[in-house]
């Protein structure tokens, strides 16, 4: 935090969304000038690519054997550049929840494998996609 706001009173406040002055309590805790506005953005939940994801009919061990375009098509977002053994992390579409096997090896965000637990493991969907997913070999395209 900047030496500015370190003694700032404001800063030490928790603020309760629930508290039926909180308005009140937020625009006083942010310095908000009357007539000023703010904008709040959530994130996102929902697929922003159009894509209608496919439910799963086939072998979730198989999946890194997919080309791009077809886990594309099936609902499947690359999360993030190539690691350092150059493969990609590809996460399940929020549709898939239900249909992930028990127990199957899934990798979440943070590189973490876990087993999948259905009621368990977390079912958060962000831009229409779980936390987690699978890991495959980047396609030439992306390692060059």
């Amino acid at each position: 935090m900047s030496d500015q706001f370190k003694n700032d009173p404001r800063f030490d406040a928790i603020l309760d969304a629930n508290d039926p002055n909180f308005a009140e309590k937020l625009a006083e805790a942010i310095g908000l000038e009357p007539g000023e506005k703010v904008e709040i953005v959530t994130p996102q939940f929902t697929r922003t690519d159009g894509v209608q994801p496919v439910l799963p009919n086939f072998d979730f061990g198989n999946l890194a054997s997919y080309p791009d375009a077809t886990l594309k098509a099936m609902g499947c977002c690359m999360w993030d550049e190539p690691d350092e053994q150059g493969d990609v992390l590809w996460l399940f579409p929020g549709e898939w929840y239900a249909h992930i096997p028990e127990g199957h090896i899934v990798t979440d965000i943070n590189g973490q494998d876990e087993p999948f637990r259905r009621g368990v493991t977390d079912d958060d969907i962000r831009f229409g996609c779980l936390a987690y997913g699978f890991k495959k070999p980047a396609s030439p395209a992306l390692s060059a």
